[in-house]
């Protein structure tokens, strides 16, 4: 019996697709890279200098009187209440070193308060503000730079930072009213302000690294009542009265402020 074998069918060739071109890798860094290299090394820089032990210190950058900041009575038609130092829940909190001053101004029925924290070898005697306000009640609305015509200040201005605040008030009523008020600060170094906390940290690491001396840092800071609401909300020209009132406090505070 024979046996039939069919031809195959020849399958037509095919030619090779051409090989796709590799893609090129990246020779250098990512972006993502640099910024971790570059945070880890600000951080290293950070450590080192709020750790370093620095030799130098540097007088204060504001007036002092028997060791302690100096706010003048009288600044122009300002009249000041009684001169005082930090709360003893303050001293029990702050290092030793730390130095403070406060007054109350009046004038024309309008109340200014003003403090100066003066930090001693730590560092870490002074913080922002925007830190312990809300412990007190407050609520910050809004925080922003803002600009104060003074003509002792370099350039005839000075850069501060103005915090708008809201804080109920103790109240029977099921309404509590609610006060409006406005923080003004900056700090002041030796012959340096600035109204930028991480820029007095940056300022503070690169003299301690590089120039072993630590800036014993101050901060001003000051606060006006906007008014209360109870019903009705305020009217918007009580911000800008109040911050009026203010660059007109610092113009007359700023000079006092130099140390001699």
């Amino acid at each position: 019996m024979s046996e039939n074998l069919s031809t195959p069918t020849p399958v037509p060739a095919t030619t090779p697709a051409a090989a796709a071109p590799a893609a090129r890798r990246p020779t250098g860094p990512s972006l993502r890279q640099l910024i971790i290299v570059v945070g880890i090394l600000a951080a290293t820089v950070i450590i080192t200098a709020l750790t370093s032990d620095v030799n130098q210190a540097l007088e204060p950058g504001i007036a002092m009187v028997n060791g302690r900041p100096f706010l003048p009575e009288k600044l122009g038609n300002w009249q000041g209440g009684e001169l005082q130092g930090l709360t003893p829940e303050e001293q029990k909190l702050l290092p030793a070193d730390t130095e403070g001053g406060r007054r109350v101004y009046r004038l024309n029925g309008l109340e200014i308060a003003c403090s100066i924290v003066l930090a001693g070898r730590d560092v870490t005697s002074i913080h922002r503000p925007e830190v312990c306000l809300p412990g007190q009640g407050w609520d910050i609305e809004n925080s922003r730079t803002a600009v104060i015509q003074s003509p002792a200040a370099p350039d005839g201005t000075l850069k501060v930072m103005r915090l708008d605040t809201k804080r109920l008030l103790p109240s029977p009523n099921k309404r509590a009213p609610l006060l409006r008020s406005i923080f003004v600060y900056w700090f002041i170094g030796k012959d340096t302000t600035t109204p930028h906390h991480w820029q007095r940290i940056l300022w503070t690491a690169r003299d301690r690294v590089f120039h072993n001396r630590n800036h014993r840092w101050a901060y001003v800071l000051i606060h006006v009542p906007v008014g209360v609401e109870t019903d009705q909300p305020l009217n918007p020209e009580a911000s800008r009265v109040a911050m009026e009132a203010v660059s007109k406090f610092v113009e007359e505070l700023y000079p006092t402020l130099k140390a001699p």
